[in-house]
């Protein structure tokens, strides 16, 4: 399902607000593959760990949900994903001391 850049950020919001409400504490990434950057990029423990990804219509939507969480939020996340229409999703995990940025 794609969402909204509005949708994801109330899910997003909603899921920090869950499971801990310091923003420091989470990363925001983008990836065409989600599931598999979450593990297989940042380590996150698929049963343990706190994650959730979304798909939104297009690169530049997925950009505007990151750049509202790293840069008005302040979560971690790297803005070095690929300017690519196939990089629409964006993800979240609670970073963790076994996690990777």
């Amino acid at each position: 399902m794609v969402y909204s850049v509005q949708q994801v950020k109330y899910e997003f919001l909603a899921y920090i607000k869950e499971f801990d409400p310091t923003f420091a504490n989470w990363y925001v990434g983008l990836a065409d593959e989600p599931k598999r950057a979450l593990m297989d990029q940042h380590g996150v423990r698929d049963s343990e760990d706190p994650w959730l990804y979304k798909q939104l219509l297009t690169n530049r939507a997925a950009r505007t949900v990151q750049d509202y969480f790293v840069e008005h939020l302040g979560t971690a996340g790297a803005r070095d994903a690929p300017q690519t229409e196939e990089f629409d999703c964006v993800y979240l995990y609670k970073i963790a001391e076994h996690t990777r940025p």
